[in-house]
């Protein structure tokens, strides 16, 4: 299996704070296009360009920079943990040296933050794709076919954890093989994208793939 890629995506996948972000992004939905039903998961998963390109563009730039400075405080006073079992597996891949990487679609000030409050959690990838690369975003496939790149590695060898449709389906774009978490929607909704869906990562292991 050594020839294989794990990659991860990091809210709802490795750490748990969508019940967060759903709160945030619903409020900012109820502000600005209260018309919208359902924002906060229809935005689940996509790039803070996208999201502002196909619903927010029509604020005004102090309006946008306040939404984006809202979030990023947020961000900080949040309180990080892991998906359960997510660590354990991490280190798994770690002591047996397969490759890894965190395709996100947070920025690099989120992930200083999270850094900073789970240090180890930097050790556990050997490459980081943030919003802050220069790619378009899910769910588009540049984020994992980027990470693929640096990690040296072919796209058809690559096993992708989403639990945003926007980032399933730019796994599956990429021509990766894609394992769904439901920890942001339900089996039903998930198993139409891919056939393999996991509740979390508790007894999780490699030969379970």
């Amino acid at each position: 299996m050594n020839n294989i890629a794990y990659l991860f995506d990091l809210d709802g996948v490795v750490i748990d704070t969508e019940t967060e972000y759903t709160k945030i992004w619903t409020e900012i939905g109820n502000k600005y296009i209260p018309h919208i039903n359902n924002f906060a998961f229809q935005i689940k998963g996509s790039h803070i360009r996208n999201i502002y390109e196909n619903y927010l563009s029509h604020l005004s730039d102090q309006e946008w920079d306040g939404v984006v400075s809202y979030i990023r405080d947020l961000g900080q006073k949040m309180n990080y943990t892991y998906i359960e079992g997510a660590k354990e597996f991490l280190q798994e891949l770690k002591i047996k040296n397969h490759l890894t990487a965190l395709v996100t679609s947070s920025d690099n000030n989120k992930l200083e933050t999270l850094f900073t409050k789970l240090p180890e959690i930097q050790s556990f990838f050997n490459v980081i794709v943030s919003s802050d690369d220069n790619v378009k975003g899910k769910p588009e496939p540049d984020p994992y076919l980027l990470a693929a790149k640096k990690l040296n590695i072919e796209p058809e060898k690559c096993i992708v954890f989403e639990d945003a449709i926007a980032g399933i389906e730019s796994g599956l774009a990429a021509n990766m093989f894609v394992i769904a978490l439901s920890t942001t929607h339900s089996v039903e909704q998930l198993r139409k994208y891919t056939p393999k869906v996991i509740p979390n990562f508790k007894n999780f292991c490699l030969n379970c793939i």
